[in-house]
């Protein structure tokens, strides 16, 4: 904060979550739980009820993948591991 304004970054508007509370809201419908890695990992080692969108992908299949605005998003770019 430096310049008097507040730090408005990218890690300061997006929450965090821990694994442990992914574990507990597998399943949930609120909760969309997005693999962003290349589809070849998301097949080799993903979590239950994920769903995949590689980066390169986010632009013109958002939408598709993610049709509920209101619902919470997680995104993870690491095996289940």
């Amino acid at each position: 904060m430096a310049s008097g304004r507040p730090d408005t970054s990218a890690a300061q508007l997006v929450p965090e979550i821990s694994r442990d509370e992914v574990r507990a809201r597998l399943g949930d419908p609120s909760l969309a739980l997005v693999n962003v890695l290349p589809r070849e990992a998301f097949v080799a080692s993903r979590i239950p009820g994920s769903v995949s969108l590689p980066v390169p992908e986010i632009p013109q299949r958002a939408r598709e993948v993610l049709p509920r605005p209101s619902q919470e998003i997680a995104v993870y770019c690491a095996s289940s591991t």
